[in-house]
């Protein structure tokens, strides 16, 4: 519900529209959301990814909609697709899908459920979300790749990436060109926590860059959704002093990721290569390219483009990795030569979203 594209970047910026009433449904975190005349929250209990809560949720969410008859309505999840062809017809909603995931890729190409689920889970979805095309007026789509991916769009798309976006109080103070201490080697892993993105590359990387230099200590922030996962990591970490864990098994506040990203040296996107990943833009490497933080990224055209353009850093072999080499590049290079990126911020995106809004109202 407050999370950093719903809360920050969607209700935020839809919050400046005109005449506007924003009201956000969804879980929250403990982070204490800024307070504003028009936006509202509607909580909903926390529920794990395969649990009854998850179901009656629905019937929390519907219950919302009725009493407040929104003339719009933002999903942000293919599972309320069934709901929302139930207030289109009962409140004549206008229906808006802001895609952040192509769950049929990430279903068929990640671990997360077992082999044999997987096309019982995806395949349905998929047709589930040709169907909804009727009812949907327009999508919202978080990666440029997704309007190839998902061809059923038929056109009527928009393509708002996952770009930064910063509270009243950023400011860039770091001087340029950015250098990497050599005595303290502070290396980050934000946001999800899964095998997918380089969960064990990030811990094995950090323990070879130890035994080179045993000022380097490794901070992973953010949320694992499967459990077992969770309890591995525990065990593995649990000697290991130059780790810290913060979150695991709970949500993590934004604002506490992006203070995370700003006491780091390098940040980490140790992805493993994957159909659901490799076309997909990383919401962390926007973070870490405008919080100027310089970053190791896997051997991807697409994320060595966007960092190379920069110059914030370089791509490794996260599965063989060359310890030693690494250190040395990273403690003898320098980063930002140009100064903190103007590319990786959400104004342009918002500036799409509110001119589509704002369209939308001189033709009501």
């Amino acid at each position: 519900m407050n999370d950093t594209r719903m809360f920050e970047k969607f209700g935020q910026s839809l919050a400046k529209v005109p005449g506007a009433e924003v009201h956000l449904i969804g879980q929250s975190s403990s982070q204490k959301s800024e307070k504003s005349s028009n936006i509202f929250f509607h909580r909903l209990p926390n529920f794990k990814r395969l649990s009854f809560k998850r179901i009656s949720a629905q019937w929390k969410i519907y219950k919302i909609i009725h009493k407040l008859k929104p003339e719009v309505i933002i999903i942000t999840t293919a599972e309320l697709l069934p709901l929302m062809a139930i207030c289109k017809i009962l409140f004549k909603a206008e229906i808006y899908y802001d895609v952040q995931e192509n769950y049929f890729k990430n279903i068929t190409s990640q671990p997360t459920y077992p082999a044999l689920l997987r096309p019982m889970l995806a395949y349905p979805l998929r047709l589930l979300e040709k169907l909804s095309t009727r009812f949907i007026s327009h999508y919202f789509l978080a990666e440029r790749s997704y309007a190839t991916e998902m061809t059923f769009l038929a056109g009527k798309h928009t393509v708002l990436e996952n770009k930064f976006k910063p509270n009243k109080h950023f400011e860039s103070w770091k001087t340029f060109p950015v250098t990497v201490n050599p005595v303290e080697l502070h290396l980050l892993y934000s946001g999800t926590i899964s095998e997918v993105y380089g969960m064990w590359e990030a811990i094995a990387l950090a323990d070879r860059l130890f035994v080179l230099n045993n000022k380097t200590k490794l901070t992973i922030i953010g949320f694992c959704p499967q459990e077992t996962t969770y309890r591995k990591i525990r065990k593995n970490i649990a000697e290991k002093p130059y780790i810290n864990l913060i979150g695991g098994n709970k949500l993590v506040p934004h604002p506490e990721i992006i203070k995370a990203i700003n006491h780091a040296s390098v940040g980490l996107l140790p992805y493993r290569d994957n159909p659901s990943t490799r076309d997909c833009m990383p919401t962390k490497l926007f973070e870490y390219l405008a919080n100027c933080l310089p970053v190791l990224i896997p051997e991807n055209p697409l994320w060595e483009a966007m960092v190379q353009q920069s110059k914030a850093g370089f791509s490794v072999n996260f599965t063989e990795p060359d310890a030693l080499n690494i250190l040395n590049r990273l403690t003898s290079g320098s980063f930002y030569p140009g100064g903190q990126p103007k590319h990786v911020f959400w104004q342009e995106e918002e500036r799409k979203l509110l001119s589509f809004f704002n369209e939308k109202l001189l033709n009501s």
